[in-house]
């Protein structure tokens, strides 16, 4: 008898236990049966083949295939919610018709009521007991608001007749009173969301990231904002696309901190000079374009006094400075106030008085006045002297930078004025092919409005050339730029906008066709007529900020003003609309091929606007633009080979900050780990018969780095969090305050060293044999490339080759010959079992299995060695000791560019350059490799995982 057939899955029950998956089964076997028809009717009565015939009958059966596919496909396709996209899939959709978009919500209702699915409205819904005190609270407030508006307004006195706020009689905007080198605090918050801003400000965007992006925890912000982190979606591909190959994604930068600085030139180039600018961007040829204003400059900037650490990397924008047209507009404002003078004198006196008079003035009253016109003159020149810029930092070096500035600042004769504008002036950053397509289409220079030109730059660029002068009209002619890097290195321009609101939503800019705007778009990037033609930033001006600020209409108005436009036209431009100033930054990315991206400055309550017509801005490549939180900001800098501030900067103050609150997070994840599924520090093998995590395994230990092991190193693995290392942690108590709220803005709260890197560390832009002999706690970020497979993480150590064990240096060498240089696929077994010679006791079936347990257990603890490996997989040799630990990974992850794995790290200098001292002595073996280049060792390094004994072959260079 042959055995029963066994089934893979288990089978159903009986189909009259299931009736509906008996019913589905029948639904789906009718759809997939084909209808056919005999083909002796394509046959004639003498047996010929009757081609009509033929042709008709397969006809049938082709129609009738084609209805059974199309039945089979809509039997079983998948359900209404469960075909949108990603992005728009919601929780509720399945059993909410509203939560699904219009175009499926029929089909969506349909399959609901075949199905029976349960559907509660929530008008209907019967409220429970705490819902309904709730509704009842609301009820009663909303009663006692609209009597409490009732009130308020009777009690204003307005013109009668007079409802439209814009035809109310305009009111004088009072300009507060400057805040000279003194710190600002942020905008009284509206009544309703005060109470959430007590110990924190919110990002002009706040409302809008709320409900797309995770956000820092309420009690716990990040630089005293409430910062989004990362968007909802759980895919970074999409954001990784869009800043690369098509689309474009934007930031939120408004939490970068502003300085204004205003004073003689003289003074700000002295203090630029004190905070450390090179002498050649101060003086020279090479920085005559940024001092002129139509430039911008990145760099990193220092202490003038003491240890002369370096702060924080910084951008300097000077105020444009159009000479030409300045003195021509002063002289011209003085004559015709000096013929409006003579006028008026005229009519005044009359002509035969006015004779006389010129008669009776002796040469003495005529040289005064000249004397008089010459003083004015001249005190118009030193107010046009001075000059005005910005500094842009980050805002967990505000604070250091914020006084260092002032006290330069104060030692300049004479000396120059700071203001804090971290909340008068926001910023937004966009990276991407599409970056400067969607920044057209929702900036509108006034030039171009009133020109009633519109967005269409294509008859520009294709029918006529036309000599553009101003950066407004320059603006528009970009469309085509699919690269920011592409335009003049560090590149600003400088106009005023309209309200995005009154074009909204925007519409895609034509791109230009003709052959001949691709050469007329290389024209103009090297021409670049705003280096001749840029007037003075209105943006410098505070009272145009303020203006432009408050002279925002609300959303009211501006919905009023489009419904009295024409249908599918844009409102007019009106006199009263606000002029808004920006100023847009081109900047490029560290590596050759890297997307350059666009920092917009503009007011702070003008961002928000601006915001919704970037957002939603439909791209000719398709879709909109996307947004991104911190961590895309860090992932984008990562995949350009750039390092992240202060993440990847534990040199500086704000970097160590941020060391010490990623070490905190990861103790606490450690502790909250199962003793049997975390990591024991103790029990690591680190290979030569020595146990034991370098440090603590949680943390770059920078002060192991540099202080060595400790006599209580090797066993106690309990270290504090900061440089007081015998200090344990105490986890039921509450940690020190280590969070950025040390950035207060509270001009009465001075800055504390309480957090300055331990053991004098210090980082170091731009490294030096020459300089950094004397310095041997100097920290320079370096960028990482594993020529094997492997993936570094945060904490990873970094390791030079051997310096005191030739024999395993030149097995580490051996790794970099071309045929491992290169990372190898992933094997689901790398090793096989260790073979067992036959002269070894090899435990029977007959033995005890105490024995046998043993004899399993040392079979599979042997390790594996290069004879029973498998064939093409490397085997590594053991990692260095302790003392060729030259540095940590502090970001690490995989790049979707290069399609690889990579990391940025930081390494001790002074282990570096003595590394190499010891290759030139003679200590280098191997130093040529089989490629022939001649110090290609240099460069190699070796990096392991915390908590893990391989060791992967890396290859780094100064980020």
């Amino acid at each position: 008898m042959a055995p029963p057939a066994t089934f893979k899955r288990k089978q159903p029950n009986n189909a009259s236990q299931n009736p509906k998956r008996a019913a589905k089964r029948v639904k789906t076997s009718s759809a997939r049966t084909i209808l056919t028809q005999t083909s002796e009717k394509a046959l004639n009565r003498n047996g010929d083949l009757d081609v009509a015939a033929f042709v008709k009958a397969r006809e049938f059966e082709i129609k009738a295939m084609g209805a059974s596919m199309g039945a089979s496909r809509a039997s079983l396709s998948a359900r209404a919610f469960q075909q949108v996209p990603k992005d728009l899939r919601r929780r509720t959709a399945s059993h909410n018709v509203k939560r699904v978009p219009k175009r499926l919500r029929a089909r969506a209702s349909k399959e609901m009521r075949d199905d029976n699915t349960p559907t509660v409205t929530s008008r209907r819904r019967k409220p429970t007991p705490h819902q309904r005190l709730r509704l009842e609270k609301a009820k009663e407030l909303k009663r006692l608001g609209v009597l409490k508006e009732k009130k308020r307004a009777e009690s204003k006195k307005q013109v009668p007749g007079e409802t439209d706020p814009e035809k109310m009689v305009d009111i004088a905007l009072r300009i507060p009173k400057l805040q000279k080198n003194t710190l600002s605090k942020p905008a009284k918050p509206p009544a309703k969301f005060r109470r959430r801003q007590i110990h924190k400000s919110w990002l002009p965007t706040h409302l809008y990231h709320a409900k797309r992006a995770h956000l820092t925890p309420p009690k716990g912000p990040l630089w005293r904002f409430a910062i989004p982190l990362t968007s909802t979606e759980k895919c970074y591909r999409p954001t990784h696309r869009a800043a690369s190959s098509r689309g474009c994604v934007a930031w939120d930068m408004s939490y970068m901190s502003t300085i204004g600085i205003e004073g003689v030139e003289a003074s700000l180039q002295g203090l630029l000079r004190g905070v450390g600018v090179e002498e050649t961007m101060l003086t020279g040829k090479r920085g005559g374009k940024w001092r002129r204003g139509t430039r911008s400059w990145e760099g990193w900037i220092k202490e003038r006094d003491g240890e002369k650490r370096w702060i924080a990397k910084a951008g300097v924008i000077w105020c444009s400075e159009s000479l030409s047209a300045t003195e021509t507009g002063e002289t011209a404002r003085r004559e015709d106030t000096r013929h409006e003078r003579n006028a008026e004198h005229a009519e005044a006196v009359g002509p035969d008085e006015e004779t006389s008079h010129q008669k009776a003035t002796g040469p003495q009253e005529a040289e005064q006045n000249k004397e008089a016109n010459r003083v004015e003159e001249a005190g118009q020149g030193k107010k046009k002297a001075k000059r005005r810029m910005f500094l842009r930092v980050h805002p967990s070096a505000f604070l250091p930078v914020w006084n260092e500035i002032l006290k330069v600042a104060k030692i300049q004769r004479p000396p120059a004025m700071v203001e804090d504008l971290r909340f008068d002036i926001g910023s937004i950053e966009v990276i991407g092919p599409g970056s400067t397509e969607a920044l057209i289409g929702a900036l509108r220079p006034l030039s171009v409005v009133e020109a009633g030109t519109g967005s269409t730059t294509e008859a520009t660029l294709e029918d006529e050339w036309v000599d553009v002068e101003a950066p407004g009209k320059v603006w528009p002619q970009l469309v085509a730029v699919t690269n920011p890097a592409s335009l003049p290195a560090n590149a600003v321009l400088g106009f005023d906008i309209s309200d995005p609101r009154l074009h909204h939503p925007p519409r895609t800019v034509q791109q230009p066709k003709s052959e001949t705007s691709s050469e007329r778009m290389l024209d103009l990037l090297s021409s670049w007529p705003p280096d001749q033609t840029q007037t003075t930033y209105d943006i410098f001006d505070r009272t145009k900020r303020l203006t432009a600020s408050r002279k925002l209409a609300s959303q009211k108005a501006v919905n009023r003003r489009k419904g009295e436009a024409l249908p599918g036209a844009y409102p007019d431009p009106s006199p009263k609309d606000p002029k808004i100033p920006v100023l847009l930054l081109a900047s490029r990315s560290t590596t050759a091929a890297g997307q350059g991206s666009w920092n917009l400055l503009l007011p702070w309550d003008c961002v928000l606007p601006v915001w919704y017509s970037l957002m939603h801005y439909p791209l000719s490549s398709g879709g909109n633009p996307r947004f991104g939180g911190l961590q895309e900001k860090r992932q984008v800098s990562f995949e350009q080979g750039a390092p992240w501030f202060p993440g990847d900067y534990p040199g500086t103050k704000a970097g160590f900050q941020w060391e010490l609150i990623e070490r905190e997070r990861k103790k606490q994840e450690w502790d909250r780990r199962p003793k049997g599924k975390r990591t024991e520090w103790d029990s690591v093998d680190m290979g030569n018969g020595k146990k034991g995590e370098i440090g603590m395994g949680w943390a770059c230990d920078w002060e192991r780095l540099f202080e060595g092991p400790t006599p209580s190193s090797t066993q106690d693995t309990d270290k504090s969090l900061f440089s007081g290392r015998a200090k344990p942690i105490n986890d039921t108590a509450k940690p020190k305050e280590i969070s950025y709220r040390a950035l207060s803005t509270d001009p009465e709260q001075p800055p504390t060293d309480s957090l300055k890197p331990p053991l004098d560390i210090r980082h170091v832009p731009i490294p030096s044999s020459t300089i950094l002999t004397a310095i041997s706690t100097a920290l320079a970020p370096v960028h990482l490339t594993l020529l094997t497979a492997g993936h570094p993480t945060r904490c990873a150590r970094i390791y030079r080759l051997p310096t005191t064990n030739p024999s395993l240096r030149a097995k580490w060498l051996a790794l970099a010959s071309p045929a491992t240089s290169t990372p190898t696929p992933r094997k689901p077994n790398n090793l096989k079992r260790p073979h067992v010679p036959a002269t070894s006791a090899r435990a029977s079936a007959n033995a005890p299995l105490h024995i046998r347990s043993q004899h399993l257990a040392s079979t599979l603890l042997t390790p594996p060695t290069a004879a029973n490996s498998q064939t093409g997989v490397v085997v590594y040799p053991a990692v260095p000791a302790e003392e060729d630990l030259i540095g940590f990974v502090t970001t690490g992850n995989f790049n979707l560019g290069e399609g690889r794995c990579e990391a940025i790290g930081n390494v001790a200098v002074a282990k570096v350059i003595e590394r190499d001292e010891k290759e030139e002595e003679g200590m280098g073996v191997g130093k040529k490799i089989e490629d022939g280049k001649k110090g290609a060792a240099s460069s190699l390094c070796i990096i392991r995982e915390a908590g893990q004994s391989l060791g992967r072959l890396a290859r780094w260079k100064f980020a």
